[in-house]
């Protein structure tokens, strides 16, 4: 297998713009393509999931409404009796007051009379007004019974609507997520390309070295003698360097409209001037003196990789290749380098880049 190196230069543009949106549940190409394809199931399995917790939430409210009833009741019973037991005491104590007052002096007499009228006012507060009293004293569990039941009635008649509000912050974040997913089809689209040819040109055997998003920074601007043009800077998607030289790789995931539009920059103008900028420094920085004649020649070939639609147009000095062509083309060159001499370049390559 090939030896890689950096990360693919879409991906981690990718990854700020998401990173930008406050959006953080990707973690690759593959989980983008899997939210695009699984959106309307994801929609649904939130519905889902909402429904069965506010399901789960009546029937488990509804089982607290009747142990609460229960207890209720029980409360009810429990002050019934002690209703019942307090008129019952009371009974008591007037009858033996009454058999005590014949047998006392009048000040006593007077002391048990009123004593007995207090008993009286309270036998008779107890018979009349029973069910209040039993009332009042159950209605804590008789509110927290009222609201309970309150709340599963709210629950079963606002079904829907309840599953809507809950719902409402998650489908909302799924919906901005889609929408950031179809304004950044452009950046993905080319992650997706270069994921691609990144996988495969990990087939490659293990005297490659590919590195990407290959990147030099001139101090003094390299001059593209044929137009003029200053060059401070190169990107490069894919660097590949193996025992026949050194393969510059633009990879294009582009539709039909995309080849065909004016507006899009020429991607054989990009990978001419990154490799006329490539060469000019190698030349002047890098060579291989391991020939007792002298330096071996660096060899520069361009491919220009095309993932999604392609074109049978040729170009001079650039290779258009299909991604199912492109280990086939890049193996089929005889080797120039031995495998000591391929490291040491990559390594030499790798270490020059920004």
């Amino acid at each position: 297998m090939a030896h890689i190196f950096r990360q693919i230069d879409s991906t981690k543009s990718l990854r700020a713009e998401l990173n930008r949106r406050n959006i953080s549940m990707f973690n690759s190409i593959r989980e983008i393509e899997d939210f695009k394809r699984n959106y309307e199931s994801i929609k649904v399995e939130i519905l889902a999931q909402a429904q069965i917790s506010i399901q789960k939430e009546i029937a488990q409210k509804s089982t607290e409404l009747e142990k609460l009833e229960l207890e209720l009741k029980a409360a009810v019973r429990n002050e019934e009796e002690e209703v019942k037991s307090a008129i019952h005491r009371l009974d008591v104590t007037i009858t033996e007051l009454t058999e005590r007052l014949n047998k006392q002096r009048f000040l006593r007499r007077l002391f048990l009379t009123i004593s007995r009228w207090q008993q009286n006012s309270k036998l008779h507060e107890l018979r009349n007004n029973s069910d209040r009293i039993i009332f009042k004293r159950t209605s804590l569990i008789r509110r927290k019974v009222k609201n309970l039941h309150s709340h599963v009635d709210f629950l079963n008649t606002n079904t829907e609507k309840i599953i809507s509000e809950r719902c409402e912050n998650d489908l909302s974040e799924l919906n901005r997520t889609k929408q950031a997913i179809s304004d950044l089809r452009t950046i993905i689209a080319g992650a997706k390309g270069e994921y691609a040819v990144e996988q495969e040109l990990k087939k490659l055997p293990d005297n490659f070295y590919v590195i990407n998003d290959y990147r030099l920074n001139f101090t003094r601007p390299i001059i593209n003698k044929k137009n003029g043009d200053k060059i401070f800077s190169i990107q490069i998607d894919h660097l590949v360097i193996s025992p026949a030289g050194i393969f510059l790789l633009e990879t294009k995931n582009w539709s039909n409209r995309s080849i065909r539009s004016l507006n899009l920059r020429s991607p054989i103008d990009q990978i001419q001037r990154s490799s006329y900028a490539l060469f000019v420094f190698i030349n002047n920085n890098i060579s291989i003196n391991s020939h007792h004649w002298g330096s071996k020649q660096i060899s520069l070939k361009s491919v220009l990789v095309m993932v999604g639609a392609n074109t049978n147009q040729k170009f001079q000095f650039v290779k258009i290749k299909e991604l199912k062509e492109l280990n086939r083309y890049l193996k089929y060159f005889e080797p120039i380098y031995t495998d000591q001499e391929t490291k040491w370049l990559a390594k030499t390559l790798l270490e020059y880049c920004d």
